[in-house]
């Protein structure tokens, strides 16, 4: 099976778990978010491509950054995640910004359309990453701006791997489909960057930042219920397990997230990669 198509069928699955928690995953990511608007640098009237955009953050910001005079296009193979970002336009009242079904390798765009693209974890669910990126590259103007944002290092990103290894000891391991892609594609320094030079960006630069994310309204006691809201692969894992073994995972992964609990949420330190590149200058 094309990984393209596996990676769609994965997201389009685990989009009923996005709908549903979009405004707390977004609190989540803000500081992915924050990060990519500071090096894409949104201006009134642009035009900007969102590939894998998901639900519509940060499409959502985007297109209220450009404004009347500019447009967003927010791409994504999962048709379930775009009906969620398409209500959420209707509902803002936003004319500037248009979605389409589309994986990035697919995207058919004229040449030279936007003035900057981005992708704000998405880039580790690529097929194929550099067609994905090359045909990217055509769609922004010469001297555009490319903003990856991936995930870093898994140890420094216990979010992911807190849970992962409380249900690892308990017995569960999870299943994986063959050609699944994981949060932690591009962990290892420099191979993101590598795939955007490889693929014809230029002046490209890789940054990590370490931050602080959190998730509001959150106990430790809570924490493996709340996962299994807002992720289908710790759902599935969980879904496996007998009555028992999923009260002690409960109480195993509360031991873990006690010394992150901050003020009533529950705070995780994180390590976010920025690629940034920009389209050849003619």
């Amino acid at each position: 099976m094309n990984p393209t198509d596996v990676e769609t069928r994965i997201w389009e699955e685990a989009a009923p778990h996005w709908t549903r928690n979009a405004q707390r995953i977004a609190q989540f990511t803000a500081p992915a978010t924050e990060g990519l608007l500071r090096r894409l640098r949104p201006a009134p009237g642009q035009r900007l491509l969102d590939i894998a955009a998901g639900t519509g953050d940060p499409a959502v910001r985007l297109a209220q950054l450009v404004g009347p005079a500019g447009h967003v296009l927010a791409a994504d193979g999962s048709p379930g995640m775009l009906a969620a970002l398409d209500e959420r336009v209707r509902a803002s009242g936003l004319s500037n910004l248009t979605t389409r079904v589309a994986a990035a390798e697919y995207l058919e765009l004229p040449a030279a359309t936007f003035d900057g693209a981005c992708s704000r974890f998405g880039v580790m669910f690529f097929g194929d990453p550099a067609r994905a990126l090359a045909n990217i590259r055509t769609a922004v103007r010469p001297g555009g701006c490319l903003v990856l944002v991936a995930w870093g290092a898994r140890e420094r990103n216990p979010f992911f791997t807190l849970a992962t290894g409380v249900l690892d000891q308990l017995g569960t391991p999870e299943v994986a489909t063959p050609g699944q892609r994981t949060v932690f594609e591009f962990e290892q320094p420099g191979r993101l960057a590598g795939i955007v030079a490889g693929a014809g960006w230029t002046d490209t630069r890789e940054e990590r930042e370490h931050v602080n994310i959190d998730l509001p309204d959150t106990t430790p006691a809570g924490l493996l219920d709340l996962l299994v809201e807002i992720s289908r692969r710790v759902s599935d894992r969980v879904s496996a397990l007998p009555p028992e073994l999923r009260e002690l995972a409960r109480r195993r992964l509360a031991e873990c997230a006690a010394p992150l609990a901050v003020d009533g949420s529950i705070r995780f330190p994180a390590e976010i990669l920025f690629v940034t590149a920009r389209a050849p200058r003619a």
